[in-house]
């Protein structure tokens, strides 16, 4: 069975930088409160023309030139994002038409913030499987377009950034695998802790808004925040513990731990719970915001590039998103 692990990863921020003070001044929220609540201090905002597939780009360029590769050799490509371009057909088949690479096999999938872990399961899947050599997985997110300043949507409001993020998975090239473990969960009864509503079939016309979906705020976020903020702690350790125990290892045996940035008190809380090494957690929240599933990859590709996580180190991603879905990604890079 072919082993696999990640050749390259990349990512890409939009250069306009959105402080709390810019952001009191899109909604009734103070500069305190957002601190307080959340740890966030800064984040990006794309610009009115720009949408998920372009952001991507920069982001997969930088992964595949790091892989080695051109990006002819991708034979598979991987995008999750919240924020598509278009209600229809997935956001995948524009970024492949971007990236100018036709004919190869394209997949849309949609695991909000744990995009990234579903991602590298179904690539590790493709790869052992000898479906796909190359594999090329994006997470792209413009949330600053979804963003609702009323008093029912300002609670995830302050929280969200936008960027994009990608890795390349291949062949390992001394045969040791790199992807070493994935665990994947999902609970529906709490997908409507934290969703959006229209449009939807759910409500009888899956691709249009009417204006009373508008009106009544079906077309933003609707977050019960306590229960996400609970469930996000608890279903995130338990996710770092059974990562952990299922290969006998401790907080000395990783180089790194990168959480999903979903918010500084619940990533707080977390290492709390866990006990784990406050030096040894990725913590990149307060400059970027929550970019969903674009968290983990740009975490990732930052930590490589700072030497945080070095070659042959073992890594531990662990993501927790609306639906519920969470799951964590042991890597060896």
């Amino acid at each position: 069975m072919p082993a696999s692990r990640i050749l390259g990863t990349g990512h890409y921020l939009p250069p306009r930088v959105v402080t709390n003070v810019d952001v009191t001044r899109m909604m009734d929220t103070t500069e305190e409160f957002i601190v307080t609540r959340t740890g966030v201090l800064r984040r990006r905002h794309a610009e009115p023309h720009e949408c998920a597939s372009g952001l991507a780009v920069p982001a997969c360029q930088a992964a595949v030139a790091d892989a080695g590769l051109g990006m002819s050799d991708i034979d598979l490509l991987i995008l999750n994002t919240i924020t598509p371009d278009h209600a229809d057909p997935g956001t995948a088949f524009f970024l492949q038409a971007r990236l100018g690479i036709p004919g190869i096999a394209v997949l849309d999938i949609k695991q909000q913030c744990a995009g990234l872990v579903y991602g590298l399961a179904v690539a590790d899947s493709f790869a052992k499987a000898g479906a796909a050599r190359h594999i090329l997985i994006a997470c792209s997110e413009v949330l600053s377009k979804r963003i609702d300043g009323s008093y029912d949507g300002r609670n995830i409001a302050i929280l969200l950034g936008d960027g994009a993020g990608a890795v390349v998975v291949g062949p390992a090239p001394d045969s040791q695998p790199g992807i070493l473990f994935t665990a994947l969960h999902a609970d529906g009864a709490g997908a409507k802790a934290l969703y959006t509503a229209a449009p939807g079939s759910a409500l009888g016309r899956p691709n249009c808004i009417h204006a009373d979906d508008i009106a009544a705020g079906r077309v933003h976020f609707r977050m019960d925040g306590k229960a996400v903020f609970e469930n996000g702690v608890a279903r995130m350790s338990e996710a770092i513990v059974e990562a952990l125990e299922t290969h006998g290892l401790t907080f000395d045996d990783l180089a790194l731990l990168i959480p999903h940035q979903a918010n500084l008190r619940m990533l707080e809380e977390i290492v709390r719970k866990v006990g784990a090494p406050p030096e040894k957690v990725f913590v990149n929240v307060e400059e970027y915001g929550n970019m969903a599933s674009a968290c983990l990859p740009v975490a990732l590709d930052q930590a490589r590039r700072q030497g945080r996580a070095p070659k042959g180190g073992l890594v531990l991603l662990v993501a927790f998103g609306s639906g519920f879905v969470w799951g964590s990604a042991l890597l060896r890079l």
